[in-house]
């Protein structure tokens, strides 16, 4: 099957590039650790993007036409469609960082915000909520970064093939491979920093300490993928929903890999190393997986134990104001009367409906607009989500779409595919660590069709 998808893409785009090449990762693959222990690879992205760069890396080596350093290399899901103009803003962005002083390009990772509304409308419930929260987090963390803000690469991604192959960016053994690869290369420039200040002719205590080169770029052209969708029927969608909750909530591996490579530098990096801006942004990089998947399990069971509370005392909490203008300003009662206790509609509405508005202009001007301004432009302006009119009007049917799964579906739904998803996988990485049943999720697009729709001719 592999061979065979390998000729279908060779056929259709060898034309398009200065080369093609296909390269077959065997199974039984071993990961190797640095305590002298190792273990089999597990079949997903991350092993085969191991191996797949390894293979590029090599390839362009051995071409003299090709100058390693300069190559950019671009990670991409099978359904996921770039803007028409992701790469030449990339290229733009290399080419300002390369003529500046310094060597910021290869140190910077680009990403995207991605929206998985390709198959917007035959998405089950399940898939569309994810969306909808998945779509808030990415695009707020990529956006933030242009005004100081963290995040860290997420699926579809682009950085210096270089710097990939130097930093290792991924293993074999792990799930969530795009967390991993930031966390890794994150890490490992504070390596070569530490190690270009303790070289010959720098003293140790010269105050300049580490600085983490690696950045995150924010490139604002979305790009489009697709949401889980079984061409089996309802109930395969949500079976398949669920595999895929419970791959992405392995993801809390990070943070035990976080803690311990901080571990390790701790115990061998000089106290001189450290300053107040390195101590900032180890300290983002930290605890970005906690918030990610603790804070979440710890808020939803807070709230649940609240909600419960609250119905078993006949719709108050006592010792708590039973209306909000009764909070003393003193702030002894006014937290108190925020979280639930007058109502538990405000903290639970206000944000439902920020994420319903977020994500209907998210799905109007980066999916209907396109397709209703440039309808034949490109195959990312021609995806509109397929929605249809309701009463020959898309956006009615995203509204009411929208706000049905916000303030209907998404508390109750939430439950299974986040909190009991998220358990899960801490548990799983408890006592299984990274051995994991890797399950690719299916996501169709409606009709026959196998290949997610990128092979059909560009217009």
């Amino acid at each position: 099957e592999a061979r065979a998808k390998a000729e279908r893409l060779e056929g259709r785009f060898a034309s398009s590039f200065a080369a093609l090449f296909a390269s077959y990762h065997p199974a039984g693959e071993l990961e190797a650790h640095l305590d002298g222990s190792s273990d089999e690879e597990v079949p997903g992205k991350a092993s085969n993007l191991k191996w797949a760069v390894q293979k590029a890396y090599e390839h362009c080596e051995q071409e003299p036409s090709i100058q390693v350093e300069q190559v950019l290399l671009t990670v991409a899901d099978a359904d996921v469609f770039f803007h028409p103009s992701y790469f030449r803003r990339i290229e733009h962005e290399y080419m300002l960082m390369k003529e500046s002083p310094g060597e910021q390009h290869k140190w910077t990772m680009w990403q995207a915000p991605q929206l998985p509304y390709r198959n917007y409308f035959i998405s089950p419930a399940p898939s569309r909520v994810w969306g909808y929260i998945s779509s808030i987090y990415e695009f707020g963390g990529v956006a933030s970064l242009s005004s100081g803000g963290h995040h860290m690469v997420f699926s579809a991604y682009s950085t210096s093939m270089q710097l990939a192959h130097d930093a290792g960016m991924w293993d074999g053994d792990i799930i969530a491979e795009d967390h991993h690869a930031y966390v890794k290369t994150f890490f490992y420039s504070v390596y070569c920093s530490a190690e270009a200040q303790l070289m010959p002719g720098k003293a140790e205590a010269s105050g300049l300490g580490c600085r983490a080169a690696l950045r995150v770029r924010p490139i604002m052209l979305p790009v489009k993928s697709t949401s889980v969708a079984s061409a089996e029927g309802l109930w395969a969608s949500y079976v398949e929903r669920w595999h895929q909750a419970t791959r992405h909530c392995q993801g809390v591996a990070e943070l035990s890999y976080s803690l311990l490579v901080c571990w390790d530098m701790i115990c061998t990096l000089p106290l001189s190393m450290y300053n107040v801006h390195f101590v900032m942004q180890l300290i983002k990089v930290m605890v970005r997986p906690f918030f990610m998947h603790i804070v979440p399990i710890c808020q939803a069971i807070a709230l649940g134990a609240l909600t419960v509370y609250w119905v078993w005392n006949k719709r108050s909490v006592p010792t708590c104001p039973d209306r909000i203008w009764m909070a003393s300003s003193d702030g002894e009662t006014l937290l108190c009367g925020l979280a639930g206790a007058w109502a538990l509609t405000w903290p639970v509405m206000i944000p439902f409906t920020m994420v319903a508005f977020a994500n209907y202009r998210f799905i109007r001007s980066s999916f209907l607009e396109p397709s209703w301004a440039h309808p034949g432009a490109s195959l990312w302006h021609m995806c509109d989500g397929g929605i249809p009119a309701t009463w020959g009007s898309q956006v009615f049917t995203v509204v009411y779409t929208i706000l049905f799964d916000a303030l209907v579906l998404m508390a109750p739904l939430m439950v299974p595919y986040g909190l009991l998803a998220e358990v899960c996988g801490c548990w799983n990485v408890w006592w299984k660590g990274n051995h994991f049943n890797y399950v690719t999720a299916a996501k169709s697009i409606g009709g026959p069709a196998t290949d997610y729709g990128t092979m059909r001719a560009n217009p």
